[in-house]
């Protein structure tokens, strides 16, 4: 319907002392006098105003009709509550009355009818805060007793809360709720979280992966507001690729053969910046973004260009979540500049490079951090280290980390390497350095996860076939270090016959939504331990899984960490190639 009204059109504006004067004057004035004899012009304002004053007080059928007396009963616990309501907390009653407001609304689309005024009118604009950081229609419904939730121009609630119980509803799945303090436990105050909830809002609105999912104009507004809000933006200039130049580069592209010239022209070359966030662009990389996706796995981040012209940054974090965020001029830079600003630029870019470098590597963005880095930058030392913590350890671990960096005699600084101590509740250490190259590297969590015995799924040259393949590592903590005291590696190859995939079949995991799996699928192959519902006799049980690639098998164990199966393969699983399991070999390698 062209003509529906949304949700802050339907019950907000009439609240508005615009709406009611407007209306007020309609009510009160003869038809000639108000529509000044057909001469009137009404601004789009007031167009609206008429719109939504039309629609007001239409019939509905029986279903309708009791649906909406639920909706106005809950709506009047809102300002006074009665024994209906007791032991709810506002946002509760708010979600019931929106819930029988919405099947309401959904039996008047069935009878081909619209509407648009409750006959119950509550204090709703004494309650309702606009968003600091959305676009217009975003509004925070926040309670005398702590509890709101935001609200979404069609109506929808989102990142509901309780202050009370410290709680919040996660918008993805489910709706369930979840805890509102961070990993030292510590309670958030009501603004973190709400800035906390609209960032991740607008870094959720490319996938739109929310429960309920957003509109198209929604998921529109919310992309196009970092924009239309900053002047910053970068739009880039149409490429204007030709139907033969997409041909050419499909084909090539389907015999592997990426590095090749696909016929783009150098002034379509040109217009592609060459540095993104401190990466330097090769004529490669501009290849693969002109034609829609750049991946750059080592630092698990990947661009993609959109219709718009804008460039979208997608990133995975450690726990294989991503999150995304349109690049602006600050992030984007080209070398067609003037000379003179050209050493300056090339010291910003190095500088930039090795802050994206430690970042996606998982070592954060710390303000103290890059002062450390730009102070051992400036120093006169050719090696320098920074010493920095993590929050990602299990609990009771702590982990430290010793980035080593050297500089060339042409002035180049690179990170070599870093060290990573494990300390236990016992004060038993685990130590190990970690190589960082451009090709690939440990990230600071499967670092981790490497030194609390779990396994990790890379990448790297198996010396038995000289190829590049996939393969799962763990430490052996039973053998002796290397000289440079170094853990051996056990890899367990391709042909060792680890299917992560059939592993989460097998054992029973449950999956709300299908991208779910594949979301714990790259967590649990990080040697993360991931959160999951799986099925036990004749119960769905919520609990804690970690793959075990030796035994091709999951470790299931409930919320505590006590352990609910064991070591044996799972029935289906069984490797044909028994003879591999002899053959995994302790080794110092590269990744």
């Amino acid at each position: 319907m062209t003509n529906a009204l949304n949700w802050y059109a339907k019950y907000i504006t009439p609240l508005t002392r615009a709406y009611k004067d407007f209306v007020k004057e309609m009510e009160n004035t003869s038809p000639e006098i108000f529509f000044h004899d057909g001469e009137r012009k009404f601004s789009d304002r007031e167009k609206k105003f008429m719109q939504i004053h039309s629609q007001k007080n239409r019939g509905t059928d029986n279903e309708a009709d009791k649906q909406k007396f639920l909706s106005d009963v809950w709506a009047k616990e809102l300002s006074k509550k009665t024994e209906l309501s007791s032991g709810l907390t506002y946002t509760q009653i708010d979600e019931k009355q929106a819930h029988h407001y919405r099947i309401f609304e959904a039996e008047l689309k069935r009878s081909g009818m619209d509407s648009v005024a409750r006959p119950y009118e509550t204090n709703w604009d004494e309650n309702m805060i606009s968003a600091s950081d959305l676009p217009e229609g975003w509004m925070w419904n926040d309670y005398d007793d702590g509890s709101g939730s935001l609200r979404s121009p069609d109506g929808h609630s989102y990142y509901s809360y309780d202050l009370q119980t410290q709680e919040c509803r996660s918008p993805y799945g489910n709706n369930e709720w979840i805890s509102m303090k961070d990993f030292y436990d510590v309670p958030k105050s009501l603004d973190e979280f709400k800035r906390d909830a609209e960032k991740d809002l607008k870094e959720s609105a490319a996938q739109n992966n929310l429960s309920p999912k957003l509109s198209e104009e929604e998921k529109r507004n919310l992309l196009n507001y970092r924009i239309l809000k900053k002047e910053n933006e970068f739009i880039l200039d149409n490429l204007e690729i030709t139907a033969d130049q997409r041909k050419a580069y499909a084909e090539q592209e389907e015999f592997g053969t990426t590095d090749g010239d696909y016929t783009l022209t150098e002034h379509q070359l040109d217009k592609i910046p060459d540095v993104i966030e401190g990466h330097v662009m090769s004529k490669n990389d501009k290849y693969e973004l002109a034609y829609g996706v750049l991946e750059r796995t080592l630092y698990g981040v990947s661009y993609e260009l959109l219709e718009s012209g804008e460039i979208l940054n997608i990133y995975m974090d450690e726990d294989a979540f991503p999150q995304y965020r349109i690049l602006t001029t600050n992030d984007i830079k080209f070398n067609n500049q003037n000379p003179n600003m050209m050493e300056t630029q090339k010291d910003f870019d190095q500088v930039q490079y090795l802050k994206d470098q430690m970042k996606y590597l998982g070592f954060g963005e710390g303000e103290q951090l890059h002062k450390d880095l730009e102070k051992g930058i400036n120093a006169k030392e050719q090696q320098f280290e920074i010493k920095t913590g993590s929050d990602k350890a299990s609990p009771g671990n702590h982990v430290d980390f010793t980035l080593k960096f050297n500089k060339t005699e042409r002035g180049g600084i690179f990170l070599n390497s870093y060290q990573a101590t494990l300390t236990n509740e016992n004060n038993e250490e685990r130590s190990h350095n970690f190589p960082v190259s451009r090709e690939s590297s440990f990230t600071a969590k499967e670092a981790i996860n490497l030194l609390e015995g779990r396994s990790v799924k890379i990448e790297f040259l198996n010396p038995k076939t000289d190829q590049v393949e996939p393969a799962f590592v763990q430490f052996d903590f039973n053998q002796p270090k290397t000289d440079k005291g170094n853990y051996l590696f056990q890899n367990f190859y391709k042909k060792y016959g680890v299917d992560t995939d059939k592993i989460a079949d097998k054992a029973g995991l449950i999956f709300d939504k299908p991208e779910w799996k594949e979301t714990a699928i790259k967590s649990l192959e990080k040697g993360n331990i991931v959160k999951v519902k799986f099925k036990q006799e004749d119960s769905v049980i919520e609990g804690k899984a970690i793959l075990d690639p030796q035994n091709r098998n999951l470790k299931l164990y409930d919320n505590d960490m006590n352990r609910l199966n064991s070591n044996k393969p799972l029935e289906g699983l069984e490797q044909d190639n028994k003879h591999e399991k002899n053959n995994v070999k302790e080794q110092s390698i590269k990744r």
